[in-house]
């Protein structure tokens, strides 16, 4: 909460522990610093996001049944994950200081968006391989689909979708995605 409302700059482990109580000593412990303890609250979304990924069940034969209703649950979640309040906050917030900060947009970025990118990279490596394309393009590609423009009116604070448009909005990702014809010029 500390860093969403003064930023990343602004905010000083001191306020933190203010906030949180205790001591600052307890935080060094468990943190060695602020940018530990903003490592930790990105990994707090990162699983939040991937969890139903890892939960869900998955079937040996590799169809595209299979393949469709998984996306579409982890679709689904990084949507929501996506357009939660404290989400865009923090998005909003990396954003603002990254270009004072770059080390803030690089942690953001290993820690959240890469590692959702390569959590889906994993998945259809192991249960999908591709005839042509790699994962790892494969995986962006549908993270892109699926966040649509979504993503950015929510940031802009022009419109947050709802939950019959979030679903129409993975549905037409899986689409177009299975759709694709898996050629080399996709690598």
């Amino acid at each position: 909460a500390v860093f969403l409302e003064h930023g990343y700059a602004a905010t000083s482990v001191d306020r933190i522990q203010q906030r949180a109580g205790g001591s600052k000593a307890t935080i060094y412990r468990y943190f060695h610093g602020k940018a530990e303890l903003f490592a930790a609250i990105i990994e707090t979304l990162v699983a939040q996001m991937t969890a139903p990924i890892d939960r869900q069940p998955l079937t040996p034969d590799g169809t595209t049944e299979e393949l469709a209703s998984t996306l579409a649950r982890f679709g689904r979640a990084y949507l929501d994950v996506l357009l939660e309040t404290r989400s865009l906050a923090l998005y909003r917030m990396v954003m603002a200081e990254s270009g004072r900060f770059p080390e803030l947009g690089k942690l953001f970025y290993t820690r959240g968006p890469g590692r959702v990118a390569a959590q889906l990279t994993e998945y259809l490596r192991s249960h999908h391989p591709p005839a042509d394309c790699a994962p790892d393009v494969q995986a962006r590609e549908f993270l892109s689909l699926a966040r649509a423009d979504l993503h950015l009116k929510a940031l802009l604070g022009v419109d947050i979708a709802g939950p019959a448009e979030r679903d129409r909005t993975v549905s037409r990702a899986i689409a177009v995605f299975l759709a694709q014809p898996r050629r080399n010029h996709c690598r």
